[in-house]
């Protein structure tokens, strides 16, 4: 009985150790740390933004930019929250000092001047984020935030398009 107790016991050990393997490999590297908490900050920006822009433009094309915006980055955020749990990193409810700023001027312009610094708000924030997560798509180094950063570049590049072209009208 001595034997299978022993046994028992490496047994065991053998598999809790596996399982803290497995969870070691399951955390991310500082510079994909950085990147996940630096875009999680910055979509969930985004949405406030584009909120705001859908109460308060009066322009059909831009609200409809706005409402898809929202969209998409609520569900990116729950996606990127969720690979952030698994990967044990906790994310900031908090959006960053310039992009509440971004918010409070937005929210005391109206009308055309409204638009006009929605849209310019929406392209510098996308051009920004497009080259993030081009970068990453190539830099990172874990599996699962490289599958779900090429699932998003395409949606960013669209909106980033959208937001160009609706400068130019």
């Amino acid at each position: 009985t001595r034997y299978s107790t022993a046994t028992l016991a490496f047994c065991a050990a053998l598999i809790f150790a596996s399982n803290g393997m497995s969870a070691e490999k399951d955390t991310l590297n500082a510079a994909d740390v950085k990147f996940t908490k630096q875009e999680a900050a910055a979509s969930k920006a985004v949405v406030k933004i584009a909120e705001l822009g859908v109460k308060k433009t009066g322009n059909t094309d831009i609200k409809a930019l706005a409402a898809t915006l929202v969209a998409d980055h609520t569900q990116a955020n729950v996606e990127l929250k969720a690979l952030a749990e698994k990967k044990g990193i906790e994310l900031s409810a908090v959006i960053d000092p310039d992009s509440a700023e971004t918010f409070q001027t937005l929210e005391k312009a109206d009308g055309l001047a409204f638009d006009k610094e929605f849209l310019a708000a929406v392209v510098s924030g996308h051009k920004k984020c497009v080259a993030n997560f081009e970068e990453a798509s190539t830099e990172s180094k874990d599996t699962d935030l490289k599958m779900w950063v090429e699932k998003m570049l395409p949606i960013l590049k669209a909106h980033h398009a959208k937001a160009v072209a609706l400068q130019g009208n």
